[in-house]
Formats: structure tokens, sequence, C-alpha cells
């Protein structure tokens, strides 16, 4: 019988393995937030998924996450939003996109923020990682400070 892995070992390999999953699943579906300069697509004609992903690809924070990002990596890693379970999520009744912020580098991603969506776009969850419950912007930006992961 060979000798068991450390538990250290185990917890390394377990934290490769769910960054590659999250590699995967960026390779699947990833939206780029635009680059300062450029403007953002016409929602006009978009579809639900397109709308949910754009309003949050709008966010302040969302902004100022992928150029902090880009500026600290030296362009080898972008932020990145990526829907994390096809489902929509029913909260209250009302079906929300469950999409998450990335940091999508050469070996890895690394989640930073998961938000609900609606698929008009014009409301906005916070799911609070530690605690599982959902935040309203507002609320969340009281409570964690969000612009302050970044220097200014």
């Amino acid at each position: 019988m060979p000798p068991r892995a450390s538990s250290s070992k185990t917890a390394i390999t377990a934290g490769i393995l769910a960054g590659l999953l999250a590699a995967a699943l960026g390779a699947y579906y990833v939206y780029q937030p635009p680059s300062a300069g450029h403007a953002t697509q016409d929602t006009a004609g978009a579809q639900p998924e397109d709308k949910a992903v754009n309003a949050l690809l709008a966010l302040p924070e969302i902004r100022a996450w992928s150029a902090h990002i880009e500026k600290a990596s030296g362009g080898k890693s972008h932020g990145a939003v990526m829907e994390t379970t096809p489902e929509q999520r029913l909260v209250d009744g009302q079906a929300y996109f469950q999409l998450s912020f990335f940091e999508n580098g050469p070996d890895a991603a690394h989640r930073w923020e998961s938000f609900l969506v609606t698929p008009d776009g014009k409301r906005i969850l916070v799911e609070d990682m530690v605690e599982g419950d959902l935040l309203s912007l507002e609320r969340w930006r009281k409570e964690s400070a969000p612009m302050k992961r970044v220097p200014n």
C-alpha cells in the first residue's frame, strides 16, 4: 500500500484542480470588460444574458478591478465576467443570471466576487461569499468598500 499524501499536498492539489476548473469555465464562457477608451456594446438588440453581463461590466468596481489586474500583471492577467452556472436563480420570484468576476491569469482564474443580475440588467445583487447572503449594490459598497481593493 503506497504512503498517504500529506494534508498540505492534498490541499495544494485541490487548489490546483479548482484553479484549472475555473480556467476551463473561463474558456467556456468569458466576457472581458472593454478597455477604458472603448465604448460598451449597444444592448438594444442584445440577448438577455448579454444585457446582464453588460450591466455588470458597466459597474465602476468591475472597470477599476479590471484595469488594476491588467496593469499589475503587465498584461498577463485580465478581468473577466463568467457565467458560474447555466441555470437562472430565482430570488423573490425574479430570475437572475449567476455571474462572477474573475482574475483570469495564464495559469488559473481567481474569483473576486459573485453577482446575480436580472436578464434586463436593471437589478444587481452581490453574493456574500462568507455568509451566503445576497446584498444590494448599495449595501455591498457600504459594507465591503470594493473600490479599496485596488490602489487609487
